[in-house]
Parts: C-alpha cells; sequence; structure tokens
C-alpha cells in the first residue's frame, strides 16, 4: 500500500499530469501493480477509471495459481482501503483509490506452501528409506532369533543361528544358541532315561511272563493229567461213586481250561511271543483278526506296507499296544461302523540350519467313522499311557476329529534308527470278518 501511494505522488508530480491533469489516466500511467488495486474518481463529473487490465501474463499465472477455497479460508484477511486527495494549485481534481488485493498474496502463500510439502514428502520418503535399511540391518537379527524360537516352540532343537556382525545382537544369538544346546541334551537324556524305563518295564513283563510259561504253565498241565488219571480209576469205583468222582474230575478240567486260557491271555498282554518270530506286518493283522472275530462291526480294514522284517523290539511293542489300545477303545467308545488301520514306514525331510535331512519315520493312523473325539478333551489311562511310551522314543502322536468333522482319527509317527531286511512283495494286508 506505501509503495502504490509513492507512485502515485511520483505520477501526479509529473510535469507531464501537471499540464494535463487527466485523473482518469492515472491507472493507466501507474501501469499493472500486483498485490493491489487502483481506482480513480473525477470530482467535476463523479467519473471512476480503474487500474488498467491485468496482463494476460499475468492472468494465466493467476489462473494456474489457483487457492482452494479452504486453503483462502484459513488465511484469508480483509481488504485494505485508503484514498489519496488529488489536488493542484489550490484545486481538488478527483481521488485515487487504493485497495490491497489478498488475491494475489494468498496465491504466493498457496506455491509456497505446496512447495514446503513437496520438500516435506520428498526429505520424509528419504528419512523412512534410511531408516528402512538402518532398521532393517539391526532388526534382521531379532526377526532371525524369532524364526528360531519358533523352531524351538515345534522342538526343533537343533536349529542354529548365524551371529550377526552387531556385538550386542551376536551375545543375544550366542545365548540362544547354547539355550537350544542346552534343550537338546535335555530332551535327549529324557528320551533316553525314559527309553531305559520302558526297556526295564518290558524287561520286567518278559520275566513275568516267561514265569508262567514256565511254571504256571506245566502245573496247569500237570492237574489236568491227574485229572485224567483220576477219571481213569473212577473206572474200578462202584457206579454212584465213581459218579461222583467223574463230576468233580469235569469241574476240575473245566476250571484248568479256564486258568490256562487267562494265563494265554496274559502272557498275549504282558508279551506278544509272536513278536520275536513273525514280521510286524503279520502279527498286527493277527491281531486286527482277533479283534474281528470278536464282531461284525466295526468292519476293520488294515493297510501295512514298506515295513521292513524286522524291528528294534521297544518300536515293534509300542505299535503293537497302540493298535490295541486304539482298536480297544473305538469298540469301547465311538460306536464306529468302520476302522482303517494304516501302517507303513516313510521318509520324512526336516529342516537344520539350511541343509536337509530325511529320516525314515513308522506311521501309525486309525481312523473311524464314529461319534468323534469328546468334547472336553479327556484322556483315559489308556492313552496317555500311549502317548508316553510314543514321546519315550522319540515320536509323536495327534488325536483329533476327521477333516469332514466325523469320526475320530490317531496319528503317530515313530522315528527309526535302524531296521532289519525289508521283504521282496510289499503288499498290503487286509483283515475282514470272515
Amino acid at each position: 500500500m506505501a509503495t502504490a501511494e509513492q507512485l502515485v505522488r511520483e505520477v501526479v508530480a509529473q510535469p507531464r499530469f501537471q499540464r494535463a491533469p487527466q485523473i482518469e489516466d492515472l491507472p493507466a500511467r501507474l501501469g499493472y501493480l500486483r498485490h493491489v488495486r487502483v481506482l480513480a474518481t473525477n470530482a467535476s463529473d463523479g467519473g471512476r477509471a480503474a487500474l488498467l487490465p491485468v496482463p494476460s501474463v499475468e492472468r494465466e499465472a493467476d489462473r494456474q495459481a489457483y487457492v482452494p477455497l479452504w486453503f483462502a479460508s484459513i488465511v484469508n484477511v480483509e481488504d485494505v482501503r485508503r484514498e489519496m486527495q488529488i489536488v493542484l494549485e489550490g484545486r481538488h481534481i478527483g481521488s485515487v483509490i487504493i485497495i490491497g488485493h489478498a488475491a494475489d498474496e494468498i496465491a504466493e502463500v498457496w506455491r509456497e506452501t505446496k512447495d514446503l510439502v513437496l520438500v516435506a514428502l520428498v526429505l520424509g520418503l528419504a528419512v523412512l528409506i534410511i531408516l528402512h535399511f538402518a532398521l532393517g540391518r539391526l532388526l534382521r537379527p531379532l526377526v532371525s532369533v524369532a524364526g528360531g524360537l519358533r523352531e524351538l516352540e515345534r522342538g526343533e532343537f537343533r536349529h542354529r543361528l548365524a551371529l550377526p556382525d552387531i556385538p550386542e545382537l551376536a551375545e543375544i544369538t550366542d545365548r540362544f544358541n547354547a539355550l537350544a544346546l542346552r534343550l537338546g541334551s535335555a530332551r535327549s537324556e529324557n528320551q533316553q532315561l525314559s527309553r531305559r524305563l520302558l526297556t526295564i518295564q518290558d524287561d520286567e513283563r518278559r520275566r513275568i511272563a516267561s514265569e508262567l510259561h514256565d511254571e504256571l504253565g506245566p502245573c496247569l498241565f500237570g492237574i489236568k493229567a491227574d485229572a485224567a488219571s483220576l477219571d481213569l480209576l473212577a473206572r474200578r469205583l462202584p457206579a454212584k461213586v465213581a459218579k461222583t468222582v467223574r463230576e468233580r474230575t469235569a469241574t476240575i478240567e473245566e476250571i484248568t481250561d479256564k486258568i490256562q486260557l487267562v494265563n494265554r491271555r496274559l502272557l498275549d498282554r504282558l508279551r506278544p511271543m509272536a513278536l520275536d518270530h513273525l514280521p510286524l506286518s503279520e502279527v498286527i493283522g493277527g491281531l486286527v483278526s482277533e479283534f474281528q472275530r470278536h464282531g461284525p462291526m466295526p468292519r476293520i480294514t488294515l493297510s501295512a506296507e514298506n515295513l521292513a522284517v524286522k524291528y528294534d523290539y521297544a518300536i515293534s511293542i509300542t505299535i503293537y499296544r497302540c493298535v490295541q489300545e486304539g482298536i480297544t477303545n473305538v469298540l469301547r467308545h465311538a460306536q464306529a461302523r468302520n476302522l482303517e488301520v494304516e501302517l507303513k514306514e516313510c521318509p520324512i525331510a526336516s529342516q537344520d540350519k539350511g541343509s536337509r535331512e530325511i529320516r525314515s519315520v513308522l506311521y501309525l493312523s486309525l481312523t473311524d467313522d464314529g461319534t468323534g473325539p469328546p468334547s472336553d478333551d479327556s484322556r483315559g489311562l489308556g492313552l496317555t499311557s500311549m502317548e508316553e511310551r510314543v514321546r519315550a522314543l522319540g515320536g509323536e502322536i495327534c488325536l483329533g476329529a476327521n477333516p469332514d468333522g466325523h469320526g475320530t482319527c490317531l496319528k503317530i509317527w515313530m522315528p527309526l534308527e535302524s531296521v532289519g531286511p525289508r521283504p521282496f512283495e510289499k503288499r498290503p494286508l487286509e483283515a475282514r470278518q470272515r
């Protein structure tokens, strides 16, 4: 406004204007002024002349510098208005009104604000990129530690982390590797102890079974032999006495047969003798057939393939007990119509420090179409004993519902350390009601 006033005074003071004071021409002589608008009023007739039209270049610049209404409402100010009285030689010839026009200034502020925002965005993006690479270098070892913890949670105690370049994180990684080593050692010791306990338990059962077989068996045979001899001696006695003796002898023989049957069942439960002489597939097939003879339901199908002739006794007896307990649970609780038993040896891959290791496992699954697992997740003594045996040998056991929501599926994986020779033919076995 002060600059515009000074320009008006300079134009009025010019000799040319003094000789011909045409106040209507005053805006034309001033030319285009930014931020202000000039109006000239003639005192004689009250005419009013505005400043010359804005040049086309400036109009295009103003059009391109469009200011949004929300921004204009934030920084807008009221127009400032000043009026100058033009007096020459004591005669009032008119007035000049100068109006401070804020639109130009607001447009400049808007352009500067956009430039600042653009610079801030570019600067912020650059900072984010720098932080991404800097923090990525710092956090990458932590991500590796998190992955290692997940492996520990899954029981992969052989997993190790590479030492990073950052000393503080290297110490954390070193402690992680030490922890994984200690956990692996503790699990190995626990597995050895559990395996030793199972071996002792099986040895004790073997000893009891041997005593039942060697001691009780001959005694029962002697009782039956004596009963038979008594039956022969009864023929020499009077008819009435002989009849009584024969009845008592028949009762003794019947009781002896029952004791022999119970003794045979105890021997089979304590130590299945067939495991020492027959392949595992045939022993399991005989067990399934024995269950199937109890009744037509459920219909049991056995598939045993890719099995070795001989396995470690601890593994064989564990698989035998799991099949026995699993079928027993289905018969008691599942109310199933069909039961599928699958037993096979298959390889699995384990990831350890970037290398893949192929291990052989013995896979057992029992799948029925019954009522499904219990909703309260209760575990009976049989399932608990089964789980303890499998865990003791380093295996895994999983009990849950079938994918279709009907029935129960029991899965067991047993790692194999050494196996015997394999049969030439690998055929699936099926046990059905005869």
